[in-house]
């Protein structure tokens, strides 16, 4: 009889306990090595210099700062299990996969890229350590440094621009169906749990607009081309030295560029809006990155058209804004209601 072999399931690698008093960028001693210091001493260390003594800070439910005493060494671990369970390991593969490609796409301006991925070992990924402020700390402190926001825009302009134009592929592959499926998802959240629930009218009125936006030609006329996918303002690294570096690149795709650029437009107001400002401020600094980003883009592409179905994705990233729990009523309200405004014609 014969027997068929069976890998063992592999063991993941899950996040540290941390104290609650540390979880908010803290350092905090590790008792001891465990597996994960053991993986990142073996791969990226020197074992002759390095120490057994490690100082770990959280920078996320899924992230983790580790910090190696006598070198000083900064490792950043993503652990997937924390996200996806089971499917740890697939999830962590395609991140890891994608960023390496954006990141060698990317090498030549190494002051433009996507953080560097250094590993990966049980549906955990490591990567360099990058300190910087990101965007959403650059839009809190704008009034403090006068003109520093418009110059960070512009650099996260001319890094999308040169992100998509390392991959655009041919019109035959567009495929408008999936956003203003999403479009649509967004739209019941709000209307069984969340800031709709009681304004019937409005929904109504949202899924109208989201289903001309589908019936336009020019929402289904475009270069596909590999995308962020995942445009926060938290999610762009601004280094002391200059430059950007992206991070959170599991949600990478090849898509409609307009949708990295819409997303970013809809944090970038909402971010100002939170700070201190309000939706005529955000308004500025969106017409600023849009106006930077297409100045970067070669003159083959049709700008009018990108900044046309760019709108559309502002408008349903406004819409996933407004699910967020933390925010008051009258926030998620009034995103709803900007979310109308750029979906009307």
């Amino acid at each position: 009889m014969n027997t068929a072999l069976i890998d063992p399931p592999t063991t993941l690698f899950t996040p540290p306990v941390v104290p609650r008093e540390n979880q908010i960028r803290n350092w905090f001693s590790l008792p001891a090595p465990d597996p994960i210091t053991d993986y990142i001493t073996a791969s990226f260390l020197d074992e002759e210099v390095a120490h057994a003594s490690w100082l770990i800070a959280r920078l996320s439910p899924s992230a983790y700062i580790y910090r190696e005493a006598e070198t000083g060494r900064q490792i950043v671990a993503k652990f997937h299990a924390a996200k996806t369970g089971k499917d740890a390991t697939r999830h962590a593969e395609r991140e890891y996969r994608l960023t390496k490609q954006i990141w060698e796409d990317l090498d030549a301006s190494q002051e433009l890229r996507s953080v560097q991925p250094l590993g990966l070992q049980n549906g955990t990924i490591f990567l360099e350590f990058v300190e910087g402020l990101t965007l959403e700390d650059k839009i809190a402190i704008r009034r403090s440094q006068p003109g520093e926001l418009h110059r960070t825009l512009e650099v996260a302009a001319v890094f999308l621009a040169k992100l998509h134009e390392s991959s655009s592929k041919p019109k035959s592959t567009s495929d408008f169906g999936q956003a203003a499926d999403y479009a649509y998802k967004l739209v019941d959240n709000l209307a069984k749990y969340g800031v709709l629930k009681n304004y019937p009218n409005v929904q109504n009125g949202i899924g109208n607009l989201i289903e001309k936006w589908t019936t336009d030609p020019l929402m289904w006329d475009y270069q596909a081309t590999q995308i962020h996918g995942d445009a926060t303002s938290s999610n762009f690294i601004f280094p002391p030295e200059g430059g950007v570096v992206a991070i959170d690149l599991e949600r990478s795709e090849e898509t409609d560029q307009a949708a990295d650029l819409g997303r970013l437009m809809a944090e970038v107001t909402h971010g100002v809006n939170q700070h201190g400002g309000d939706f005529a401020e955000g308004n500025v600094f969106t017409n600023y990155l849009a106006t930077a980003y297409c100045n970067e883009l070669h003159s083959h592409w049709e700008k009018e058209s990108l900044l046309y179905r760019a709108r559309f994705y502002q408008a349903t990233s406004t819409l996933r804004i407004a699910r967020n729990g933390w925010l008051s009523h009258q926030d998620r309200l009034a995103l709803v209601l900007q979310a109308f405004a750029l979906l009307s014609k």
